[in-house]
């Protein structure tokens, strides 16, 4: 775990205005993988489970390895956090600031699930800061439930590419977006005053038991869909990278 203060998002692009216009670039690019990425958490990182991190005018920032079947001692686990009312809806993740922002980089271990619960649940929310997720696996499991919202900043997801299930995006202030590689694997069902409603992956397939979901909601912002692995570099960026090493050689 690592968390600094007024630390950056470092898994940020560039962020697409708030108008009605088409973001300032098109992070799909031919050189970005479509197959799914080999699941390969970073070395040294224990897994865990029950992750509860809080913080004031702090940022949050850290990569984080969920086994879900782990058993934790009820001395380690915070107490609930507001409007979670008993242990059952306990988030395996939560990650919370206030004037801060929360980047979060989640590995899921395909384990089987504590008690009854069918997915892992992922909570990551600011007031006043930009929310970025990562969730990565290795396959169709575990399936897993995230919430990310914020109300004065950016909400960013990337998902796995075996990503199935329904996302809803809300924003007052901005727009829904998704990156071309999503929007070609997603149908939208309705945008409907700020609201959203998406389906991604096979819709004939879908099982409202264990698909994924995914609420994401901002006040004062953007919301921004991605997959996992694609190359969110601005090509103009990258033009200048690629004139840089034609230089150097």
């Amino acid at each position: 775990m690592i968390i600094t203060k007024d630390s950056p998002d470092k898994t940020l692009p560039d962020l697409p205005s708030k108008d009605n216009s088409p973001p300032p670039y098109a992070p799909s690019d031919p050189s970005s993988s479509s197959s799914v990425p080999p699941f390969a958490p970073p070395d040294g990182i224990q897994p865990s489970n029950y992750v509860s991190l809080n913080q004031n005018h702090h940022s949050v920032e850290g990569t984080y390895l969920l086994d879900p079947s782990l058993e934790i001692p009820n001395e380690f686990l915070a107490p609930l956090p507001d409007g979670i009312e008993s242990e059952d809806s306990r988030s395996n993740f939560y990650g919370s600031s206030n004037h801060g922002n929360v980047s979060a980089m989640l590995y899921l271990l395909n384990k089987p699930m504590h008690k009854s619960r069918n997915k892992v649940l992922l909570n990551t929310c600011s007031t006043h800061g930009t929310v970025s997720t990562c969730v990565r696996r290795g396959g169709l499991l575990p399936a897993f439930d995230l919430k990310s919202k914020t109300q004065n900043g950016n909400v960013l997801v990337k998902i796995p590419r075996t990503y199935r299930g329904m996302i809803t995006g809300t924003t007052k202030h901005g727009r829904v977006w998704m990156s071309d590689a999503v929007s070609a694997q997603a149908v939208v069902f309705s945008d409907v005053e700020g609201t959203k409603r998406i389906f991604v992956g096979d819709f004939k397939a879908r099982n409202d038991e264990t698909d994924d979901s995914m609420v994401l909601e901002t006040v004062h912002g953007i919301v921004m869909i991605y997959f996992e692995n694609e190359d969110l570099t601005h090509p103009v960026v990258k033009k200048m990278k690629g004139l840089l090493n034609k230089f150097r050689r």
